[in-house]
């Protein structure tokens, strides 16, 4: 073929690439960005799993480095942004951030595919993943990561996309990874799957539930088998099913009716009241299409009822555990879907030259509304920069063989790049019956194991209850400062001089001066 022929069929085909699709997921990015990759601070959860996810880019596997209820896919994929940065020279909290908001981005992309394919429509395509944007968490908690919820999102997004298309295998694959990110997801994919292939018979029903079985299981499989070959099955079982089939007690959204709406506006911010309206469409749409026979032999018919299905089953699960807003992560797509629904039967019923305009008119006050949440959550004071000043300080003070250990707070481990003395670095409910019940001499043993060990440094979160350390802190140990986020504690054994250098270093990395004494910042608490 001559080359100018070749040149011509490459333009013909980028020609015929859908383009809205990564518009969108460039002004997801654009968002991203707004708000600020190096502005918000390593909060207890965003450490958690920047802890796990540099502990695996250094060979440690979830669960054997860090104890954690969530999914070990929560770990391992920000482990890829760490070594990535490390390979390029940035800072790893930096490269975990950009993986994620290449992964939202995508996210933001397949959930226009989903939409356009789902209702055979470019407008819907584009008024469901506009709508994603404008839900100001989405974009804040991927700006501030790394958490689990936008990993499992775009997984969980993949999966929508491949029961769309009947790609049975695929949707499997992607259901079984957004479970083992964050393991309620699967209340709500599987549904949607199942239901999903629903509309075929026979055969072809077996088919696709083999596929969709198959594909579930090999991810499945080689993590169990990647576990059980480093020596961590029960580690594995423990992590991802014992501690939160045994230990785990969480209320519903009903017991949180005095802090719901709260909590939701916080999190979904302008886009309130469109992810109401959006599940109440998804779940409009799905029923029309099951009570239509026609409607439902249609292409993508079953499908649509599939969606209805996974929102209804992640509502139920709200009902059964709620903690604060990122809990209806899950929902997100089904709510955009259903704008979606809003966008075709807009564009049915009016003609291209009003519908155009007005879902174009609709994806700009999404972004908008999502550009608006960026900068107005964006952290004006720089904690995350104080943070890495306050353990850059403590470092240079303390012996080079010092240890650092975490009773609450892991952001110091991650910012130093120190491993914990034992994988136990959160001390949640839950979490401390499960050591109770599994060190030897119970949690109390376990704190007589810190008195022995005499780690150096004992870093305290500021909103964790502290009263199962707190005489061990009181007796060996003196509380020198804070950082934001958490407290530094060293052994009485420094010395007098190091004790007083250290909180002379911790002061001047807060910003206070020798006289302040008042504030979050610059209190003191009795150690």
């Amino acid at each position: 073929m001559p080359t100018r022929d070749r040149v011509r069929g490459l333009i013909g085909r980028l020609w015929a690439v859908d383009p809205i699709g990564p518009l969108l997921a460039l002004a997801a990015v654009g968002l991203f960005f707004a708000h600020g990759l190096q502005e918000d601070p390593l909060k207890r959860d965003t450490a958690i799993y920047a802890y796990g996810a540099q502990q695996a880019a250094e060979g440690v596997l979830p669960y054997v480095s860090i104890l954690n209820r969530a999914g070990p896919l929560s770990h391992l994929v920000p482990a890829v942004g760490v070594l990535g940065a490390r390979l390029v020279g940035i800072d790893d909290l930096l490269g975990m951030r950009l993986l994620l908001v290449a992964l939202s981005a995508g996210c933001v992309w397949v959930l226009y595919l989903a939409g356009r394919d789902l209702f055979s429509s470019r407008l819907a395509g584009a008024a469901c993943a506009a709508s994603l944007t404008a839900i100001g968490g989405f974009v804040v908690i991927v700006a501030g990561g790394p958490r689990d919820k936008p990993i499992m999102l775009f997984f969980l997004v993949c999966s929508l996309w491949a029961v769309v298309g009947s790609r049975w295998a695929l949707a499997g694959v992607f259901v079984a990874l957004a479970t083992l990110t964050y393991q309620p997801a699967f209340f709500s994919a599987l549904p949607t799957a199942v239901v999903g292939m629903a509309g075929l018979r026979g055969r072809a029903f077996a088919g696709a539930l083999t596929r969709f079985a198959v594909g579930g299981l090999v991810p499945t499989a080689l993590c169990v088998a990647g576990f059980a070959l480093a020596g961590a099955f029960e580690e594995l079982v423990d992590g991802f099913l014992l501690i939160n089939m045994e230990y785990t007690v969480q209320s519903g959204a009903l017991a949180h009716l005095n802090t719901l709406f709260l909590g939701l506006d916080h999190g979904w911010g302008l886009a309130l009241w469109v992810v109401p309206v959006g599940m109440l469409a998804c779940l409009a749409a799905a029923v029309r299409r099951l009570l239509d026979r026609d409607a439902r032999r249609e292409p993508g018919g079953m499908a649509v009822v599939g969606m209805g299905a996974g929102l209804v089953a992640g509502l139920l699960w709200c009902l059964r555990a709620y903690n604060w807003w990122p809990d209806t992560f899950a929902l997100l797509p089904y709510a955009a879907l259903g704008i979606g629904a809003i966008a075709l039967a807009v564009r049915v019923r009016f003609p291209a030259r009003v519908a155009v305009p007005a879902v174009g008119v609709w994806c700009a006050l999404c972004l908008v509304a999502g550009l608006s949440h960026a900068i107005s959550t964006s952290t004006p004071d720089n904690k995350l920069e104080r943070q890495k000043d306050s353990v850059a300080a403590v470092l240079r003070v303390v012996p080079p063989d010092a240890t650092i250990l975490s009773a609450g707070s892991a952001a110091a481990l991650v910012l130093s790049r120190r491993r914990n003395p034992t994988r136990h670095l959160t001390f949640a409910p839950d979490l401390k019956r499960y050591i109770d019940d599994t060190w030897p001499g119970g949690l109390a043993g376990y704190v007589a194991w810190v008195d022995e060990t005499e780690p150096t440094l004992i870093t305290v979160d500021n909103g964790t209850a502290i009263g199962w350390i707190s005489s061990l802190l009181r007796s060996k140990y003196v509380y020198v400062g804070r950082a934001p986020m958490w407290q530094w504690y060293v052994l009485r054994s420094v010395g007098p001089s190091t004790i007083a250098s250290l909180r002379e270093v911790i002061r001047a990395a807060a910003g206070c001066g020798r006289q302040d004494t008042g504030g979050d910042r610059c209190g003191t608490i009795p150690g």
